[in-house]
């Protein structure tokens, strides 16, 4: 935990990153279109807004100036990235003259740096912008003419509202910390600070609106998002739109805390006779367990989580999301966990489902269960990094006590975990739990593919299945088939249906014509929160890819500048 005074030194360097901002939004393609100042027609911008390689949630733009010097039309252009912390692409603005008009023309233009000029996106509905070149120095305010459909950020920032602690000493930032009162709604125009514990207690609700950015660390690497029992979170993002939670450079893992969100479901690991089984979360999270398996905590729909993760010790450590006890009555579906430094999503017990996860550069395992999680997961892609990152899967049931009620036993269906020569295990499966698994492939590991530890978890055979799969590609093997295990685990994986070891032939997570992936069996499971899909991964094809326009790092093996 950092000092008063390290604390005090990451507020400054990140309120130094942030002087002069507009807002913090993540500004996407939506803001493309033309643009002009109001009543002034004749004259205008086109704007689009285009990926950068250079920062994780800030993208690029390219401006296209069409204006008038001694009556004669003048063309300019520039071209910049959007920084993230502040919504202002700074750029040169380039001159061009030349060329001709029809069929003659041959690409031949001239280009001269006209002057320097700055953009900065207010909202959906203003842009402005400062120039100074020569033909003069000035300031457009500009409105779009034409925009996207989806672009929902209506209004600038004005003030903080009164339940936040106050400004963040930075533009178009507020504070937000200890506990709420009653409901809570985060708009997008503010970026939220949140610094030490935001506490969502029972019978509190938060709300957080498409689009808004929650940013974690400009207090210490602790800041954290903790939903009490009996407490709701409605974070609902779109596709075009995500809610993005993450650290104030959004380079680096552990920069913040991350998310808890603790509920009233079973859980395991009590002593016998305990009545209602309960326990004290880890990173002083909270308590969590209960006997309601459909209790219901919110909502998380596109969500991003990046740069969260603390590790105080082996058995204390803050993940990317940590859903802890929580209940079926929860609805989590595409969640994106980036750069997290333990791991990305760990159960702990309950009964949530999940579906369209994406786990990326998670610094240990990138999904995790323990306490007698019996949730439901569908969709997702694990791909770890070059520079960190241990198993795919740690599956526990209890590692104290390995054949705790309620037991382990998810089922899981359509994932695809990609490894790296530097990883551990892709799936390891041990200390008791069950498993059903279905469609799925484990490629890349460093170690071996799959892996089963603990004589309760051979014991627990009846409960540990895996059909229509695909495991192949790992340096030390594609099976840990170890002396003294009650069985094989290669004959464990490959006597059942529709298993196959064997290079799952992927082009990063997507299948490539004739991949084993193409050619399995629909996914068995009878319980209607399956699509039962005939392939095996997250992804079928291009043309069905999920992931598309709101994740970040899935393009990549190593963290952004490695």
């Amino acid at each position: 935990m950092f000092s008063t005074i390290k604390r005090n030194a990451v507020a400054f360097a990140v309120g130094s990153a942030l002087i002069g901002s507009a807002q913090a939004f993540v500004v996407n393609e939506q803001f493309s279109g033309n643009y002009s100042e109001p009543d002034k027609g004749g004259r205008g911008f086109i704007i689009d807004v285009v990926p950068s390689a250079s920062q994780e949630f800030g993208n690029g733009v390219l401006a296209q100036w069409f204006t008038y010097r001694d009556g004669q039309p003048l063309w300019l252009f520039a071209q910049g990235d959007i920084d993230q912390n502040t919504n202002v692409a700074s750029f040169d603005i380039l001159e061009i003259t030349g060329g001709s008009f029809g069929p003659e023309f041959d690409g031949s233009v001239n280009v001269a740096t006209w002057g320097t000029g700055t953009l900065a996106f207010n909202s959906c509905n203003s842009l402005t912008l400062s120039y100074d070149g020569v033909d003069g120095t000035g300031t457009q305010n500009l409105t779009p003419v034409t925009r996207g459909d989806d672009c929902i950020v209506d209004e600038a920032f004005s003030s903080c509202p009164a339940f936040s602690s106050g400004p963040g000493g930075i533009e178009g930032t507020c504070i937000i910390g200890g506990e709420i009162d009653g409901n809570v709604t985060l708009t997008n125009e503010i970026t939220w600070l949140i610094q030490g514990q935001l506490f969502v207690g029972e019978g509190d609700t938060l709300t957080i609106e498409a689009g808004t950015e929650l940013i974690g660390g400009t207090l210490g690497d602790t800041d954290t998002l903790v939903v009490r029992q009996g407490g709701k979170i409605f974070a609902n993002g779109t596709a075009n739109n995500p809610i993005v939670m993450r650290g104030p450079f959004a380079e680096t893992r552990a920069e913040w805390g991350g998310v808890v969100i603790n509920g009233y479901a079973p859980i395991n690991g009590c002593a016998e006779g305990v009545d209602v089984c309960t326990a004290q979360g880890e990173g002083n999270s909270g308590t969590y367990g209960g006997n309601d398996p459909a209790d219901n905590s919110g909502v998380l729909r596109y969500v991003v989580v990046s740069n969260a993760g603390r590790q105080f010790s082996e058995e204390n450590e803050l993940n990317g999301i940590a859903f802890q006890g929580v209940g079926n009555g929860t609805t989590v579906e595409y969640i994106q966990v980036h750069m997290n430094e333990d791991d990305g999503v760990e159960f702990f017990g309950g009964t949530v489902n999940a579906k369209y996860l994406v786990l990326t550069g998670i610094g240990d395992d990138s999904l995790d269960w323990t306490q007698g999680w019996t949730g439901n997961v569908q969709y997702v892609i694990a791909k770890q990094y070059t520079d960190n990152g241990d198993q795919g899967i740690e599956a526990d049931n209890n590692g104290d006590a390995n054949d705790a009620l309620p037991r382990a036993l998810p089922t899981l269906a359509n994932m695809t975990f990609i490894g790296q020569s530097n990883t551990d295990i892709g799936w390891l499966l041990r200390e008791g739990t069950g498993a059903n698994i279905a469609n799925s492939v484990v490629t890349g590991f460093g170690e071996y593919c799959i892996d089963i530890d603990q004589q309760s978890t051979f014991d627990n055979v009846a409960n540990l299945t895996a059909v229509n799969s695909i495991a192949g590609g790992c340096d030390l093997g594609t099976f840990d088939d170890a002396d003294g295990d009650s069985f094989l685990v290669s004959s464990w994986f490959l006597d059942q249906a529709g298993n196959v070891a064997a290079n799952p032939m992927l082009s990063n997570y997507i299948p490539m014509a004739g991949s084993p992936a193409l050619q399995t069996a629909p996914v068995p499971f009878s319980n209607a929160f399956f699509d039962n899909v005939d392939f095996a991964g997250a992804v079928r094809d291009a043309s069905a890819d999920w992931t598309k326009g709101w994740t970040v790092g899935l393009d990549r093996d190593a963290p952004i500048g490695q």
